[in-house]
């Protein structure tokens, strides 16, 4: 596989390297005269690296033999709102030109559809080179420069330098596919948004594209649309089933049970690719599926614990741990880990973490022999080149969740502090499920009572949702185009600490308690004002061409607007055609406005609804418990 690997990634870097730098030659032919070479020899490594990294594929099941991507891919759906697409859609909106956020859980495949992504545009060249950043490895770097780090991923410092690298991409001659925005180390995330949308606005005739879990940054990037990850369907969950090697009577036992009724009935855990394999290699060991996501990981990691040396003809291995003194120890390493969000680890930083939670427990084994328990006894993390990284991030989320409730539960009150503010992670989510009421008495009940004593939270009937509620001000970039007209490239909403704190808890009560409160206030007011800029322009009342921009505010008194519009391009509208457009999106802008309020006012009421419900559910608890003690 490494060698056909190998003479593909030649193959098509040659012909890449003379259909995408065959039209700059003339301009730099003094460079590659002499670095051309060079410049082929770098080309050439780093596409038999990617192709190599894109080829395979490690997963649970076969952490020790990478399997190729092709004989395991199951095709992955997306949706927009209402609307459906297939992966190839996506491909065929990214090559030309869409610039595409893709979004989605933990073990949705994100990742596995941006290596199949990667591989398609490689693999049918049509003049552009695709470049695959795994975002995560900008956490090694004090200062961030992702066009810095993309030029020398093709090591094109070597034999062209900057300046034909920016050339090339002013020509449209790259594919950018970033992976894994949620990996970025949360201080640098702002820095790696703002650099990527001054990339994809730079470069106009390049290919963007983006993934990561769920963030609401996304909503404010606005030359991107936004796509999410489909759950799978039952023929999906059946076709990665029947793909995957394992033992075939498993197999056929577990697609036997796999009718209409089953996977409805543990849809949660088979519209996901990782948990639908995570469900076979459970499968065999446990008469009942729980219904439960923590109480699920726990059968997992028993099976991890043994799925290895189950498959070396009854070797049993030697382990440094006993099962009980493993499980604290590694949910000890994971909470550490999270809590410093530490997602990957050269050596040395892996056995200090490991030290670390060994002292906890006062247990002095080898480090070697632990490092091995972790890696080769229960496959929980896998070496990646020089670096150690969690088979699935979601392992290291539930240990953490477990460890703060049931090992280290003393400090449960500092540690629900740390992972409310981490909202687009489980980990809040799965401490609820597995002590649901320490979480309500150590951190949700203030914050509630907190809520509803507030004006955020409406008493039925009357209708105070001012546009203030939500935010404080709204900043809008616009770009003018040539034959494209004005466009929205990014926004940013300000809002004070009090909105952030009501947004912040009302997402982590949705996520307990699966409520659905409807689109939520952030989206709705970026909704609004998208929505009446691209009104406002297409009246035809500003002229094309030029480095034309734009920036708007809108800040809110009550339902009272304050808009301020500025010139910043390198050309200016005229005086007239700011004045139509100024007319034009305030008039828009009232309407839309007036639409939002609806909505809000709908959510505001759905939230309080859940605030009540979770507070009589855990007032039902203890009188249960008043009952049973006969208080």
């Amino acid at each position: 596989m490494n060698d056909q690997s190998a003479e593909i990634a030649t193959q098509v870097a040659t012909q890449l390297v003379k259909d995408s730098l065959s039209s700059m030659y003339s301009p730099i032919s003094h460079f590659l005269t002499v670095k051309r070479a060079q410049f082929f020899e770098g080309f050439t490594s780093y596409c038999t690296l990617i192709h190599l990294k894109s080829s395979l594929v490690r997963t649970l099941y076969s952490k020790n033999k990478p399997m190729p991507l092709r004989d395991v891919y199951v095709r992955t759906r997306f949706h927009q709102g209402p609307n459906k697409f297939t992966d190839n859609d996506l491909i065929n909106k990214f090559a030309s030109g869409c610039r595409v956020i893709v979004k989605g859980n933990g073990g949705s495949g994100k990742t596995i559809f941006l290596k199949h992504l990667w591989l398609s545009r490689f693999e049918k060249p049509e003049g552009r080179i695709p470049i695959f950043v795994e975002l995560r490895r900008l956490n090694d770097f004090k200062s961030i420069d992702i066009e810095a780090f993309c030029r020398n991923e093709l090591q094109s410092d070597m034999s062209f330098g900057a300046g034909v690298f920016e050339k090339l991409c002013a020509a449209g001659k790259f594919e950018f596919i970033f992976d894994g925005f949620d990996e970025v180390n949360r201080e640098n995330r702002k820095a790696v948004e703002r650099q990527i949308i001054l990339l994809s606005e730079t470069y106009r005739n390049c290919c963007f594209l983006v993934s990561g879990r769920e963030d609401d940054r996304f909503s404010s990037w606005g030359d991107f649309e936004i796509f999410s990850v489909s759950p799978l369907k039952l023929e999906d969950a059946k076709e990665l089933i029947t793909k995957i090697p394992f033992d075939r009577k498993v197999k056929k036992k577990f697609l036997e049970t796999l009718k209409e009724d089953f996977y409805t009935q543990h849809k949660s855990f088979l519209s996901s690719p990782l948990l639908a394999v995570m469900m076979l290699m459970t499968f065999n060991e446990n008469a009942i599926i729980p219904s439960k996501l923590t109480e699920f990981y726990k059968s997992a990691f028993q099976t991890l614990l043994t799925w290895h040396d189950a498959t070396k003809d009854s070797f049993e291995r030697d382990r440094a741990l006993s099962v009980d003194e493993f499980r604290k120890v590694f949910s000890t390493f994971c909470l550490i880990t999270y809590y410093d969000q530490a997602f990957e680890f050269d050596e040395g930083l892996f056995r200090k973490y490991i030290e670390k939670s060994l002292r906890y427990h006062s247990i002095e084994v080898s480090l070697d022999d632990v490092q091995n328990d972790i890696c080769e006894s229960a496959n929980l993390l896998q070496k990646d080149g020089l670096k150690f990284i969690f088979v699935h991030r979601s392992f290291q989320e539930y240990f953490a969740a477990e460890c703060a409730m049931q090992v280290i539960s003393g400090k449960a009150k500092d540690f629900l502090e740390v992972f409310s503010n981490r909202t687009r992670d489980t980990v809040f989510a799965m401490c609820y499920e597995i002590h649901p009421e320490l979480v309500f008495d150590e951190y949700l009940s203030k914050k509630i009572d907190w809520i509803l004593s507030t004006e955020y939270i409406v008493p039925i009937g009357r209708n105070r949702s001012a546009n203030s509620w939500v935010c404080e001000s709204v900043l809008i970039h616009c770009v003018n185009a040539p034959q494209a007209g004005l466009h929205v490239t990014r926004g940013s909403i300000e809002s004070n600490r009090d909105q952030r704190e009501f947004l912040r808890n009302v997402e982590l009560c949705k996520q307990i308690s699966g409520a659905d409160l409807g689109k939520d206030p952030m989206s709705s007011m970026f909704d609004a004002m998208f929505n009446s800029i691209r009104a406002a322009a297409s009246h035809n009342v500003l002229t094309e061409g030029g480095a034309k921009e734009l920036r708007i505010i809108v800040s809110f008194d009550g339902d009272k607007l304050k808009v301020s519009i500025r010139n910043i391009g390198l050309e200016k509208f005229s005086a007239t055609e700011m004045r139509l457009f100024r007319s034009r999106l305030l008039s828009a802008l009232s309407d839309n406005l007036k639409c939002s309020k609806k909505e809000l006012k709908g959510y505001y009421e759905k939230a309080q609804e859940m605030f009540f419900k979770l507070k009589d559910e855990r007032m039902a608890k203890e009188q249960s418990i008043d009952d049973i003690l006969g208080i």
